[in-house]
């Protein structure tokens, strides 16, 4: 693994585990490892092997691919998200991001647009009851 990767992956470690107010020995005890051996990821002065990667990224709720990104704020706010989001949310987050800035303006216009058409139907329907009570 080049260096560059091994450190990419030790500073996401320590970004998700921090995001979830975990401590190096809580996620070592829970993948059954020993707590140096993690700081050792951590601290990028050692290369976790795919299976140890796979295990930590389970444990901490993302996908492995997450642990090999770039954007330090991307590590934070995806994983923070994928504590809140469903499925289709996390489905339509993954496909923006794929969009060029174009296709992510269009796209935002047109998720403005159903909104004001789901709120003017919601006020419809609440008319129509509040009438219908009277």
């Amino acid at each position: 693994m080049k260096l560059e990767t091994q450190m990419r992956i030790a500073a996401n470690l320590k970004r998700l585990r921090n995001s979830r107010g975990l401590s190096q020995t809580d996620i070592a005890a829970k993948l059954q490892m020993d707590r140096s051996i993690f700081s050792l990821y951590e601290s990028g002065r050692r290369s976790p092997d795919t299976e140890a990667l796979y295990h930590i990224s389970r444990y901490l709720g993302v996908p492995m691919e997450l642990l090999l990104e770039t954007d330090p704020d991307r590590v934070v706010s995806e994983a923070a998200c994928l504590e809140v989001c469903d499925d289709g949310e996390r489905k339509l987050m993954s496909v923006f991001r794929t969009l060029s800035p174009f296709s992510k303006g269009r796209l935002l216009e047109k998720a403005e647009s159903l909104a004001e058409g789901d709120a003017f139907q919601k006020a419809q329907r609440k008319a129509l009851q509040e009438k219908s009570n009277r």
